[in-house]
């Protein structure tokens, strides 16, 4: 059961300042004091834009995932199309332009699912999931210049067995398809 929040447990915020900035994310040093010494401490904290995952589910009861090389593993990792919400638009609009950019679907109607903290000890952001039934191809695939990404149609009943033996390992694409149990009767 989830109690009221516990003011005892939250820390007070004494500074932030700005440590470096990259393209995906900045790095900030938040000073912060603990609600049960006194004692200020640093924490870093990675501030990101929000991210979208899309579960494109066919006519044919298929879903759309994407296969691509991930720089921190160095390995294949496939996974549900998605990215980055871009500047200025909704999650949602990312999310249709993410789709149809990695893997040339489209659908006709896209479903929030919905939202989660993806690593909330270090990153500001959230992860939002959405779900696109009937997509059909567009044909109008077009990556970013850093991505390689070759598309992956899957029975949807396989998902399931993709995360036990290990052919979906990302977890919050783990996390993204628990919400297609939770909330979804296409499973």
């Amino acid at each position: 059961m989830i109690k009221q929040p516990n003011e005892r447990l939250c820390w007070d915020l004494l500074n932030v300042r700005e440590d470096r900035e990259y393209n995906l994310f900045s790095v900030e040093i938040n000073t912060c004091r603990s609600p049960r010494t006194g004692l200020p401490h640093q924490f870093q904290v990675l501030r990101s834009t929000d991210w979208v995952a899309v579960i494109a589910i066919t006519k044919e009861k298929e879903v759309v995932l994407v296969n691509q090389f991930r720089h921190g593993i160095r390995d294949l990792s496939l996974e549900l199309p998605g990215g980055l919400v871009k500047p200025g638009q909704t999650p949602l609009k990312s999310a249709a332009e993410e789709l149809e950019e990695e893997t040339g679907f489209t659908a006709p109607e896209m479903k929030l699912l919905g939202s989660m903290y993806p690593f909330p000890a270090i990153f500001t952001n959230s992860f939002h999931v959405y779900l696109a039934e009937n997509a059909e191809p567009s044909g109008k695939i077009h990556p970013d210049e850093t991505e390689e990404i070759e598309t992956v149609l899957a029975p949807v009943g396989e998902l399931r067995n993709f995360i036990r033996d290990g052919k979906i390992n990302c977890g919050i694409m783990i996390a993204a398809i628990g919400f297609l149990d939770l909330y979804s009767n296409v499973v």
